[in-house]
């Protein structure tokens, strides 16, 4: 039999590979002076603290209904498709994760409520953790909603909250744990064909490819690298460091051995498969392939096909140099190569490969809210520690409404970009470094429920939370509150006539002399006109009459806790305060006096799914007339003036008509610049300016009102229109405010 020279090369390598890889662990036990009972005691410590650590969950929001919202068929159709929910008859019975479609009569008997209006049909299924939930629509409109078991009326019917975030040992994480039977065998082949197709073989350890990493980093006189099986990346990713070392490589593959004793294969490529990096998300490290599924594709990963699963795994070599969307043609050569691999394994049909590597690439979506949903989570995180809890290892469920974080990250960044890039002081500023920053804060007005929390433009470019933590002077956001104390303790109308005069204020042997933002006086002028056109003198005027520690009263009782110094420049927004406490505030004008507590969190479960902590009872405590309604509600409808033809009237110009109340707020040379405004279901407040608080040359209309609107045109959309329900009893109706403003326009504007 003749020799056969070529095997004889291969048994003479391996063992060439063997020996070589076993002086690889001789060098890194001996040479570093380890002793293998110390490294067992290391890895068992580490593998039972890794088992014992429990991220920090933090939901969102799952997709909300409420009467009056247009009604898209095709896209709830999507949605359910989605989230793999089963379209049932309506004879059927409806489990968890089902879905079907009544008729009017059998939405009737279902929600046990009798429609004034005919044709009407409704949608009705069943989430696993809030039960039941059905909507009623007619003519393509929302009409009603009901939740829970047995069904009620409501005021929104959802979906369940979805996971936003996760936090373990204070590292930001989108992450999605699933089992390996959720997970395509597609994706389980292409990982193995491409990191470590002996995967189901080896003990841990690829001798072959130690030996080749051993060669190459005496080539190229690196530290040690390569060579690593998933069961060594797994080692890598879960216990150790990313430092490249003899000895961290050492330790990698002892342990790597220790743990091929301990769990299963299943076992190994389950972890693997959850807790690979896989990119990044403006902050967060997306970590897994079911999170990437969903950040990738925007698909569960039990839906995604073989042309997915295999770019999952070229991404795993090099997240950033393997991205789809910034690195396209080395995102596809890297994908075709696992394709390529998985063929020549026999894991692929020639007619599935030819298929796959011609498929096209995900394209990107949108900024995502991860960009500043961190902002939420540190609020939502301080609430908690506020009452008391722990948030380790807890499922912490919050009001954040991701669509519209979203677009209000999109406004902020879009208005910035706009005023920058109009104002030539805004452009040199940028060249040196100084960026303008701005927030989005806005809250439901019933619940006190705050669902979009912006405290910058990006988290991972600053993580300090200007929402929270800035305090700022507000300027003329402080006049709706002169005013309002003025109706209460002066007995002011909104026809009594001030005077727009030039003035002085003597006060503590100090004279202050306020003058309007133009400079300008116009004499005579009504009570809501001088609120409407944010006037100094005479607000200053009011203030004076009404004293200042009735005004600053009625400041603390509506939500604003910094310091506040009665001195007479404070009726004109002198003091300084966060923009949350402005929200607090104007959510209190927008309840007409009644006070009711802001909330991040909705409740707070621990690892063995009991709630601890319920904000919608703590709500229920912290709910509190404390200023006059029929005064306040004057007040608002003197402050829906200013949005009609007042300082905000740049809205009519943007395309937002919808009801609405509000103030601008511009201090000195527009080193601060905001609105606060509220429709009768939210309250959103807008600030821009800069950390280092330098001039913008901005005013609250030129720069926080387009902002505002941007965003309160798609927010709106999902809130009914209806006008103020407390203005109906009042005895001074809009109408009556707009035949004064004639009026008024004939003195001041002759």
């Amino acid at each position: 039999m003749p020799l056969n020279l070529k095997l004889l090369k291969n048994i003479l390598f391996k063992k060439a590979i063997t020996i070589a890889s076993f002086s690889i662990l001789s060098f890194g036990f001996y040479a570093h002076a380890f002793n293998p009972l110390n490294l067992k005691k290391e890895f068992d410590e580490k593998l039972t603290a890794q088992q014992l650590l429990s991220s920090t969950k933090y939901y969102a929001l799952g997709e909300r209904f409420k009467s009056g919202q247009f009604w898209n068929e095709q896209k709830i159709r999507d949605k359910f498709k989605k989230l793999n929910f089963r379209l049932r008859a309506d004879h059927q019975t409806i489990l968890s994760e089902d879905y079907t479609i009544l008729n009017q009569a059998s939405c009737e008997i279902q929600a046990n409520f009798k429609f004034d209006q005919e044709s009407v049909f409704c949608w009705m299924w069943m989430n696993k953790k809030t039960g039941f939930q059905l909507i009623a629509v007619h003519n393509n409109t929302i009409i009603e909603t009901f939740s829970g078991s047995p069904l009620k009326k409501s005021n929104e019917a959802s979906f369940d909250p979805v996971l936003a975030a996760q936090y373990k040992n204070n590292e930001p994480l989108i992450q999605d744990e699933k089992k390996i039977s959720d997970i395509p065998v597609a994706c389980l082949n292409a990982v193995m064909a491409i990191e470590d197709n002996d995967f189901l073989d080896h003990s841990g350890l690829s001798y072959t490819g130690l030996a080749r990493a051993l060669f190459k980093n005496i080539l190229t006189f690196k530290k040690a690298q390569g060579g690593s099986t998933i069961t060594q990346q797994l080692v890598k990713n879960y216990f150790l460091t990313p430092e490249k070392s003899f000895s961290r490589k050492a330790k990698e593959l002892y342990m790597a051995i220790r743990l091929e004793s301990r769990w299963t294969k299943d076992e190994i490529l389950e972890t693997y498969l959850n807790i690979i990096y896989m990119g990044q998300s403006g902050v967060f490290q997306v970590r897994g392939f079911p999170a990437a599924s969903q950040f990738y594709f925007q698909k569960s990963i039990d839906q995604i096909n073989l042309s997915e699963c295999a770019l999952l795994a070229a991404i795993i070599n090099n997240p950033l140099q393997n991205n789809p969307w910034k690195s396209k043609d080395k995102s596809r050569t890297r994908r075709n190569l696992v394709l390529k691999k998985m063929l020549d394994l026999n894991l692929v049909s020639k007619a599935d490969y030819d298929q796959s590597v011609n498929a096209p690439l995900p394209t990107e979506h949108e900024l995502s809210a991860s960009e500043t949903a961190p902002y939420f989570f540190e609020a939502a995180r301080i609430q908690s520690q506020q009452a008391g809890i722990s948030i380790e290892g807890k499922s912490i469920y919050t009001h954040l409404d991701l669509v519209l974080q979203n677009e209000a990250q999109l406004s902020l960044v879009r208005g910035i970009k706009t005023v920058t890039d109009k104002k030539e002081q805004l452009k040199i500023q940028k060249t040196k470094g100084l960026d303008l920053q701005g927030v989005i804060l806005s809250a439901e007005n019933r619940t006190g429920n705050v669902n979009v929390f912006v405290g910058g433009q990006n988290y991972k470019m600053t993580q300090y939370n200007r929402a929270l933590n800035s305090r700022r002077q507000i300027g003329s956001l402080v006049k709706p509150f002169v005013y309002l104390s003025g109706l209460i303790y002066a007995d002011f109308k909104p026809t009594t006539i001030l005077q727009d005069i030039p003035f002085s204020w003597t006060y503590e042997k100090q004279t202050w002399k306020p003058a309007n933002y133009d400079k300008k006086f116009r004499g005579p002028v009504p009570y809501y006109y001088a609120l409407k056109e944010s006037l100094n003198s005479p607000t200053a005027q009011v203030a004076q009459k009404t004293g200042l520690e009735n005004i600053k009263t009625i400041l603390n009782k509506a939500g604003f806790e910094s310091e506040i110094s009665l001195l007479p420049a404070m009726s004109l927004g002198a003091s300084e305060h966060t923009p949350f406490e402005v929200l607090q505030a104007y959510q209190t004008l927008a309840r007409f006096g009644n006070y009711k507590k802001l909330s991040f969190i909705n409740s707070i479960e621990d690892e063995s799914g009991a709630v601890i902590f319920d904000a919608t009872k703590e709500s229920e405590l912290n709910s509190e007339q404390v200023i006059d309604e029929k005064k306040s509600a004057v007040l608002v409808g003197m402050m829906k003036q200013t949005l009609q033809n007042g300082t905000a009237k740049s809205l009519a110009p943007l395309s937002f008509s919808n009801i609405s109340a509000g103030k601008t707020g511009t201090t000195s040379n527009g080193r601060d610049v905001w609105f606060a405004g509220f429709t009768p279901e939210i309250t959103t407040v807008v600030w821009i300016g800069f950390d280092q608080n330098l001039s913008t040359s901005l005013t609250g209309s030129s720069g926080a009102v387009p902002i505002w609107s941007d965003y309160m045109k798609l927010a709106t959309t999902f809130y009914n229109q209806n006008d103020f329900r407390q203005l109906d009893y009042l005895n001074l109706q809009d109408f009556e405010f707009s035949d004064v403003h004639e009026k008024v326009k004939l003195i001041i504007e002759p």
